[in-house]
């Protein structure tokens, strides 16, 4: 089970909030959300609470991005290449989303520090594929995780993950 925390903007586009009562059973934690118009595209960007991994999704249905967010996480895990396992039980923990309000200032500067370099891509882009956008945000050095980048943290933490499980199993 995961929680989608939403900016106030975003909150009131997709609905009433869900009052979350259990904690983050996903590796990479909760997910932060925000709206972010560039041209004429309408996006909704969101980070993980652990390793700021983001993920870029289109904002047309936006009702539905509880429901749409794990196949977009899918194909961002996908694309770093992580083992398959890895991406399944991640995927599968966010296929139980809950919708609240966001409850942290790191969190919302990392969004809004990850929007502009957004929309400078996306000015110089011919084609927007939003797979490619969110992982060369990935790549990007974040202060909170001292200096890594986020995909090199969700490598390190789902990658440990996965081979303790085998471990477990092999046992």
């Amino acid at each position: 089970m995961i929680a989608i925390r939403c900016t106030k903007k975003l909150l009131v586009r997709v609905g009433a909030q869900s009052p979350v009562t259990a904690p983050t059973t996903a590796i990479l934690g909760d997910w932060y959300a925000r709206p972010v118009a560039v041209r004429h595209q309408r996006l909704v960007l969101l980070i993980s609470e652990h390793s700021r991994l983001p993920v870029v999704m289109p904002a047309r249905d936006v009702k539905h991005l509880a429901t749409g967010f794990p196949e977009a996480l899918s194909l961002v895990l996908l694309g770093l290449a992580l083992p398959p396992s890895a991406v399944e039980r991640e995927v599968a923990e966010a296929r139980e989303a809950v919708i609240a309000k966001t409850n942290s200032h790191s969190h919302l500067g990392t969004l809004i520090d990850f929007s502009y370099l957004l929309a400078g891509y996306v000015e110089n882009a011919p084609e927007l594929d939003l797979v490619a956008l969110a992982l060369w945000l990935s790549r990007t050095p974040v202060t909170p995780l001292g200096g890594n980048s986020p995909d090199r943290v969700t490598r390190e933490l789902l990658t440990q993950t996965s081979e303790e499980t085998q471990e477990r199993q092999s046992r």
